[in-house]
């Protein structure tokens, strides 16, 4: 018999060229993919090709992680969290034969994993493991394609961007300029002033300060940025040091604040509040969205855009171009007349 079922799956057992021929002897998980296998035997036998044979690909999930590691995550910024993060998630899913795992095994996985964890953790992970499989075929480590290539990740509901308004901007600044250590005053104040990230300021070192500018290096999209500060904050910094970090690390006195002061924010907006706080008032203000893209280094500017409609005329136009906005007064006028009449 050609294929049979054994106690591991289905086996072809063949013998393409016929009589006297080399034997094929494989296994295989489903009765489609033995036969699959077979008529590509039969194909290759009646076309006079060589029938020699690839080994089975026995890598698992966990095998390609460490290869994509040790040829390219290790050169990312935050290669040791994304290698964590990869292998809990190949333990998570029983870390299969990288071969066998479809599309099909990560659906499974999503809906059970959606019971314990936010939709947005979950797309992260999906981020990650897509990741590691283009990378992998990039460099011609992996020739299986790639399982999550036409999966789409779980649609998720826009985040609210809280900011800080001005008088709890003044009531944050006074309360941590009181405190014996500076850093997370001027920390704070860099990131009101330029947009920057926390750890983007937190890490600034006095080579950065350039006259009325300051330079952001080692940033998330790798790219540095320069950005023009005040002269009176630039002189603050500059009598600090003049080599070496300016500041020490000040996240749980940013935290301390804020609790202290009863500043409510949305989960995991703590410091990322003075961010959004920047961007939003430069577009209240009147600033151009093309000009805060650069200043906030997003390489697209579909994340700028989440901005936009804190710009004083945004969609103003909805209010002069409706098909009813040249019915003026007469129209109103008319429908409280006939209103009044009918009452």
């Amino acid at each position: 018999m050609a294929i049979r079922k054994v106690t591991t799956g289905w086996q072809v057992d063949i013998q393409p060229g016929g009589r006297g021929s080399r034997r094929v002897r494989r296994t295989f998980k489903t009765q489609a993919e033995a036969k699959r296998f077979e008529r590509h035997l039969h194909g290759k036998a009646a076309a006079g090709d060589s029938l020699d044979l690839a080994k089975p690909d026995t890598r698992t999930l966990l095998d390609l992680v460490q290869l994509w590691h040790d040829h390219h995550g290790h050169t990312l910024k935050s290669a040791r969290d994304r290698h964590r993060s990869l292998r809990k998630l190949c333990h998570a899913l029983d870390n299969p034969r990288a071969e066998s795992f479809t599309a099909q095994h990560w659906a499974q996985y999503r809906t059970d994993r959606l019971q314990e964890v936010k939709p947005s953790t979950l797309n992260h992970e999906h981020a990650y493991l897509k990741a590691m499989f283009s990378e992998l075929e990039r460099l011609d480590l992996w020739h299986q394609g790639n399982p999550l290539a036409k999966v789409r990740k779980v649609r998720t509901d826009e985040t609210e961007m809280a900011y800080l308004d001005h008088a709890q901007i003044r009531r944050l600044l006074a309360h941590l300029k009181a405190k014996p250590n500076r850093d997370c005053y001027f920390i704070t104040l860099l990131c009101l002033a330029t947009g920057a990230r926390w750890s983007e300021s937190q890490t600034l070192r006095a080579e950065q300060l350039s006259q009325d500018r300051v330079t952001f290096v080692a940033t998330k999209s790798g790219k540095s940025r320069t950005v023009p500060i005040s002269p009176t904050i630039a002189g603050q910094l500059r009598q600090r040091r003049t080599i070496g970090r300016l500041f020490g690390n000040a996240y749980k006195a940013f935290q301390s604040a804020v609790q202290d002061l009863a500043i409510q924010l949305p989960p995991g907006q703590l410091t990322h509040v003075l961010r959004h706080t920047f961007a939003s008032h430069f577009m209240m203000n009147g600033g151009n969205i093309l000009v805060l893209q650069r200043i906030l280094g997003h390489q697209s500017i579909t994340m700028t855009m989440r901005y936009a409609h804190f710009a004083p005329d945004h969609l103003e136009e909805a209010a002069k171009l409706n098909p009813v906005a040249n019915l003026g007064r007469h129209f109103v006028d008319t429908h409280k007349k006939t209103a009044t009449m009918d009452g």
